[in-house]
């Protein structure tokens, strides 16, 4: 059984005592605690040792974005349930990197099940690295870790992300259609329904309706988007290139880098590295459940579905528009760093700003379809602040 801490994240970071959303002042975070900064304080920590395996994994094996960040999501939520947990074995620091290292193993072997024995030989390596006499408290440690990674398993395989989809694409105008040759069933029309981490359901933040195709407000939106196109400037051809991460570690990728960065800046700890991580996954995760609940529920049409003669920068997705996905899932990476780290977060919403602003640049999306994703990333991002102050994420894997 997990233990359950009392610590809110207005204790961890006491900036956020008195906000919910971004602040500009003020303490990033508290003091990391002696015990962890034994194991690392913030650089060589293990939590992040993993996570960049965890984003070569992503590279090397090329799951969507949603997977992968979904992924993310999961394997944070263990390190942190993991690093959480072995605050009741000592000697802390090498139980911890212990449980951390046998709780990302086995959430890494079912995310990527053919690269099973790398990531037995990466726990291995770490227990073959510790000085005499240290072997049996990490053992202790992943033996703990290991069981809690088999219950974020059994939570992910549970949550519906896999789940077929029997439905079939509405028809009429304004609606959206594949533009793809030959035309293909839309990408993930079931992941709105999937099981969320703090929501209630996929439609706890869904949106009101876009603005009716063939309306003066749709008329608008698409003459801004065809002007855009049409005179793209480098700049915005650039942030939209550079924003559709469509290789490498792709957007989680991009997110999980830009958080590590921060930690390893604040010298955190493990508990409270693996507690920023899974708390920014997970939300972002959220985000993107949401936001796939509404384009399955509303169907908009691309802009260049509606105007053939728009130019597109970047490729097009074969989803619905609105809202947009970068907006709902970058903007809550973003808002939730930007909580934890306030000095960083006027430059964090400015990225989640380009993120959304970006897809409009490329051509695929309207301007709302960014403002309304990047709504949804607040509402997700306030809701799972206000949920970790009863430790929610914890609870997920008791």
């Amino acid at each position: 059984m997990l233990r359950t801490r009392r610590n809110s994240l207005a204790f961890l970071f006491p900036a956020l005592a008195a906000t919910t959303l971004m602040v500009g002042c003020g303490a990033d975070a508290a003091a990391p605690d002696p015990a962890d900064l034994a194991s690392g304080g913030g650089k060589g920590l293990a939590t992040l040792e993993w996570n960049r395996i965890a984003l070569g994994m992503i590279e090397k094996n090329k799951p969507n974005q949603q997977a992968a960040l979904r992924g993310m999501a999961y394997l944070s939520l263990a390190q942190f349930a993991a690093a959480d947990a072995a605050q009741e074995l000592p000697p802390r620091p090498i139980t911890t990197l212990g449980a951390i290292a046998g709780a990302s193993a086995v959430v890494l072997s079912y995310l990527h099940p053919a690269d099973a024995a790398t990531f037995e030989q990466e726990v291995a390596s770490r227990e073959a690295a510790l000085q005499p006499g240290r072997d049996s408290a990490f053992r202790a440690g992943e033996a703990l870790g290991r069981s809690i990674g088999a219950r974020a398993v059994e939570r992910a395989q549970a949550d519906r992300f896999t789940a077929p989809w029997t439905g079939t694409v509405p028809t009429g105008p304004g609606i959206w259609f594949s533009s793809t040759t030959p035309a293909t069933p839309p990408a993930l029309p079931m992941l709105g329904q999937v099981e969320p981490f703090f929501m209630t359901a996929g439609s706890q933040f869904r949106p009101t309706a876009p603005p009716a195709f063939g309306s003066p407000a749709f008329a608008d939106a698409l003459a801004e988007v065809r002007q855009i196109a049409v005179t793209r400037t480098a700049r915005q051809d650039s942030i939209a290139r550079f924003w559709a991460m469509g290789t490498g570690t792709l957007i989680a990728g991009f997110w999980n880098s830009t958080a590590a960065d921060l930690i390893e800046r604040r010298h955190l700890g493990e508990r409270d590295a693996a507690r920023v991580l899974a708390l920014m996954n997970a939300a972002s995760m959220d985000g993107l459940i949401s936001c796939a609940d509404a384009k399955f529920n509303y169907w908009l049409l691309r802009p260049s579905q509606a105007d053939p003669t728009i130019p597109l920068s970047i490729g097009l997705p074969n989803f619905p528009s609105y809202p947009s996905n970068h907006a709902c899932f970058s903007g809550a990476a973003a808002y939730v760093l930007g909580a934890l780290f306030p000095t960083a977060s006027q430059q964090l919403a400015a990225m989640a700003y380009d993120a959304g602003m970006s897809r409009v640049f490329g051509g695929i999306h309207y301007r709302f379809d960014s403002d309304v994703g990047l709504e949804i990333a607040r509402a997700v991002t306030a809701l799972a602040l206000e949920s970790e102050a009863t430790n929610h994420l914890l609870g997920l894997l008791r």
